[in-house]
Parts: C-alpha cells; sequence; structure tokens
C-alpha cells in the first residue's frame, strides 16, 4: 500500500510541476513567487498556493480533519523546493536522474577546499529529531548548493523521500541520502586527485 502511495505521490509531484512549467511568463513567475513566499508556512497557512496545489492532488491524498496528510506535506515542501530553485535560474533544475537521491544532489555543492562545512551541515540532516527541524536543514543545504552554481533535483523522488519519512522510514531514507552523499563526494574527490596527478 505505501509503495502504490509512493507512486502517486511522485505522480502528483511531477504532475503539478509539469503544469507550472508550461505556463507562460509572468502567470509563471506568479506562481513561484507564491511557493517561495509559503516557505516556512504550514499549508494551512498558505492560502496564496491551495489554487494549483488542491486542484491537481488525488482526493484520497486531501485531508479530511483540517490537518495536513503525510502526502499533501511531503509534495508541498518539494514545491517551495523546486520554487527556490527556479528563482534566478538560468537553466533547468530538473533532474530525471532516478537513482540519485538528494544526498547526491547536495553533495555535487560540496567545497574542495573545505569539505567540512557542507558535511556538518549535511550531518544535521540526517540527524534531524523531527520532519520540521529535517525540512529546515534541507531548504538551508539546498540553498548553499544553489548558490554555488547550477542545481538538479528530482523532484517527484524527492517528495516520495519526504513522504516515506513521515511513515516512519527515516533511517532507511537517511541511509540512502547519506550513501549518495559520501560516495558522490569521495568520486569527486578521486577525481580532482586523478585530474591533479595527470
Amino acid at each position: 500500500m505505501d509503495n502504490e502511495k509512493q507512486k502517486k505521490v511522485w505522480g502528483a509531484t511531477d504532475g503539478i510541476i509539469q503544469r507550472i512549467e508550461g505556463l507562460k511568463g509572468s502567470q509563471r513567475s506568479a506562481e513561484l513567487a507564491k511557493l517561495r513566499n509559503s516557505t516556512g508556512k504550514p499549508l494551512g497557512e498558505a492560502e496564496d498556493v491551495w489554487p494549483v496545489f488542491f486542484r491537481y492532488l488525488p482526493p484520497e491524498f486531501l485531508s479530511e480533519n483540517g490537518r495536513e496528510t503525510y502526502e499533501e506535506n511531503a509534495i508541498y515542501i518539494t514545491l517551495q523546493l523546486y520554487a527556490l530553485c527556479m528563482q534566478g535560474a538560468s537553466s533547468g533544475v530538473i533532474s530525471d536522474d532516478d537513482y540519485g537521491s538528494i544526498g547526491k544532489t547536495i553533495a555535487a555543492g560540496r567545497d574542495k577546499d573545505d569539505p567540512g562545512a557542507l558535511d556538518r551541515r549535511f550531518n544535521a540532516l540526517i540527524t534531524a529529531t523531527d520532519f520540521n527541524e529535517l525540512t529546515y536543514h534541507l531548504r538551508h543545504l539546498i540553498s548553499i548548493v544553489k548558490r554555488k552554481g547550477s542545481i538538479a533535483i528530482n523532484f517527484p523522488r524527492l517528495a516520495q523521500d519526504l513522504f516515506s519519512i513521515q511513515m516512519g522510514n527515516k533511517k532507511k531514507m537517511c541511509l540512502k541520502w547519506a550513501s549518495d552523499y559520501y560516495s558522490r563526494s569521495y568520486q569527486d574527490e578521486e577525481q580532482t586527485d586523478d585530474d591533479k596527478n595527470n
């Protein structure tokens, strides 16, 4: 059942992003600005995003008691991160890499001269004690990586991961993120060392 829901979270996230991507100039900019302005607010206080958000969610994802469902929460936070990445982006920020998690994306922003700085922030992400703290650190890390250059994220995959974490799979997801982060980091370091030696 969780696997089926994860597929639907993927599909709903992808569908909303595709609809935003298909909007024209100022309308697209306005929708992205609304999503960015909702950052840090609970969904219940982000009335500006409700029209584009609720319109495309499957009915079974919608709250029946006024509290955000895990599906709503995962997709909402992912859309905020998508809007953040789109701000000032000169190229696409959407990756279709099905195999790398957000850990791989964050590793791409690791400073070769001071890798420990990003490592400490990444460790704060994967050791966060609750979901709100985790999303706070995630937003911060993505902002850092974005400032260092282009960023590409598989947003539907990220929404799936955030949903899975809320369903009680935090250790599993953080292990995957850490595996992708550190294996990418060390591959990059070895590549840099090889380039220096040639």
